[in-house]
This record gives C-alpha cells, sequence and structure tokens, in this order.
C-alpha cells in the first residue's frame, strides 16, 4: 500500500500526505526546511500545511533556539482521533438532516447463518434501546455484538423464554422470565431495535426460519409480550 495515495483516499491533501510521511520516515524532529526538503516541496507551501497538521493533532510543535521543530505523532493516535471526529461528524449531519420515513419492509430467510448475518446487522444498527428474548442459547453468538451496544449507550431489556436458572445463560442481562405454558420455544430469538426493525427466528441450523419486518402489528405485538413480562403476567390460562 502506498500511504501517501491511502492518506488522500481518506481526505488529506497530497501535500500533507507527503509531510506527515516524509516526517514519519524520519522518525525525529525537523524544522520547516528540513521538512519541506525531505518532502520534496516549496517551503512556503509547507509552512501552511505543518499549521493545519499540528490543529489536527498529526504533529507536535517542539520550540527550539533555532526555531520550531515539528515531529510526528504515531498513526495509531491519528487515526482514532480522524474516526472520532468523523462520528462525531456523521452524528450531526444526521441530526440536521430530517428523518427519512422507512418503507414497510417484510424479509424472510433459512439457516443459522442468515439469522446470525441479519441478527448482528439489527443489534450493530441499534442507537437506543434494544428489546431481546431469547431461548436454549440463541442469544449466545450476539454476546459481542450486544456488548458493544452496551458501550455505545443502547439500553437492552431481556426476556428469557426458557427460566434459565441463575446466572443464566451468561448473555442476557436481568433477564425477564415468560412463561409459556405449554408451549416450548425451543430455537426462538427475537431482537427489536429502536421501535423500528424486529427480527423473530425460531429453529436450529439449517432449518431455522427468521421474519425481519419493520411493519407496525408485528412490532407492537412483540412490545406488548415484553409489557406483559415485565408485569409478571402470564402468557396462558392459570391451570388452577
Amino acid at each position: 500500500m502506498n500511504p501517501i495515495q491511502a492518506l488522500q483516499e481518506i481526505g488529506w491533501s497530497e501535500l500533507e500526505a507527503r509531510v506527515y510521511v516524509a516526517l514519519v520516515g524520519t522518525n525525529e524532529a525537523l524544522t520547516g526546511y528540513q521538512i519541506a526538503k525531505a518532502a520534496r516541496a516549496a517551503r512556503a507551501n509547507v509552512y501552511p500545511v505543518l499549521e493545519r497538521l499540528v490543529r489536527r493533532g498529526a504533529l507536535m510543535e517542539e520550540p527550539n533556539d533555532q526555531g520550531l521543530r515539528y515531529r510526528p505523532m504515531p498513526f495509531a493516535a491519528v487515526a482514532q482521533s480522524q474516526m472520532t471526529m468523523m462520528e462525531h461528524t456523521l452524528t450531526a449531519i444526521e441530526a440536521a438532516l430530517p428523518t427519512v420515513r422507512p418503507m414497510k419492509t417484510l424479509v424472510t430467510s433459512r439457516g443459522s447463518q442468515a439469522v446470525f448475518t441479519q441478527g448482528s446487522s439489527l443489534v450493530s444498527a441499534t442507537r437506543h434501546h434494544l428489546d431481546v428474548g431469547a431461548s436454549q442459547g440463541t442469544v449466545q453468538p450476539f454476546a459481542p455484538a450486544l456488548e458493544k451496544a452496551r458501550e455505545r449507550g443502547v439500553i437492552e431489556r431481556f426476556l428469557c423464554f426458557d427460566h434459565c436458572p441463575a446466572p443464566g445463560c451468561g448473555v442476557c442481562q436481568d433477564p425477564i422470565g415468560v412463561s409459556a405454558g405449554a408451549f416450548h420455544p425451543t430455537g426462538w430469538l427475537v431482537l427489536m431495535r429502536d421501535d423500528e426493525d424486529t427480527l423473530i427466528t425460531v429453529g436450529d441450523g439449517d432449518e431455522a426460519e427468521l421474519l425481519l419486518t419493520n411493519m407496525v402489528p408485528i412490532r407492537e405485538t412483540m412490545k406488548m409480550l415484553f409489557r406483559a413480562g415485565e408485569l409478571g403476567i402470564q402468557t396462558h390460562p392459570s391451570s388452577n
């Protein structure tokens, strides 16, 4: 990979990339004149670039008796800073734009790989809150994605269809047990994100079937199930 070209692909100018790469190559503090020579650029053009790179956090200024010298920051720190700034910018753009009303969707598929792909995508797209209902370990593959969602500040709510004994499967956080009576919910998984998309799956392996939709009737039905679980309402007639 050509680092100068790669830096240009993420928004740096050619001269910014050449100056930074030249400094990283020397691994020492240089004057503006030395940098211009190393980058094979005119000094008059290099000084504005140095100022921009300092403001970006890609370079450090070191006062010296002979004038300022510049030292490169490690690219790992530069990259992390740029990704953070980009994320803030994208979030601000999203907030400034009008909300696009999503089209009604209804998608079906089959197989554990499809379940994992669609489920992971839904969890990763969650921004505010996520409802999770699981049985027979169906939630286990999504443990890393759920952890990242919590780190983003997503509020998660869990229903356990199997009444796992404490401490449970280790993935669900403070799960609410839901009584299903004679119904045996083996292989069930429900994921509902931000009151928008709902994923429902049942079965294992190649026989697993999934439904992904943003249709209101299904979403409201799932919300009633979660509310019933929180209230401790039995989902089947009492045997007494």
